[in-house]
């Protein structure tokens, strides 16, 4: 089931680069990690650098992808990219791409939410 989830997951993100792709965004790196975790896209758009995190779930029978952001992955976010920038200033921010596929894998919906904090 872990390795599933996994899956899910890998195949929303590529769904979201190429989302964020088509809106103009550039993506600069995909799954960076450090010891907060991971941010799932990190992406320029315009002069902005924005940090993605992205929740993808199969139906919505056990709540919806937007249920799994919380105040606590927010600041883990907010932590990484703060490492990131390694103290270089930088307009960016936080956004959030929801996705819900059907049974068969295709996109029901997607949802990007800018600048969620």
């Amino acid at each position: 089931m872990k390795q599933f989830n996994r899956q899910t997951g890998r195949s929303g993100e590529s769904i979201s680069a190429a989302a964020l792709e088509k809106k103009g965004y550039v993506i600069l790196e995909r799954n960076y990690s450090n010891k907060f975790g991971e941010i799932d896209i990190i992406a320029r758009d315009s002069d902005t650098l924005v940090f993605v995190e992205v929740k993808t779930k199969i139906g919505e029978a056990f709540g919806s992808p937007e249920e799994m952001i919380n105040p606590g992955k927010l600041a883990r976010i907010r932590n990484m990219a703060t490492m990131y920038l390694c103290g270089a200033s930088a307009l960016c921010r936080i956004d959030v791409v929801a996705i819900v596929l059907n049974d068969v894998g295709d996109v029901a919906r997607l949802t990007h939410y800018e600048n969620v904090t």
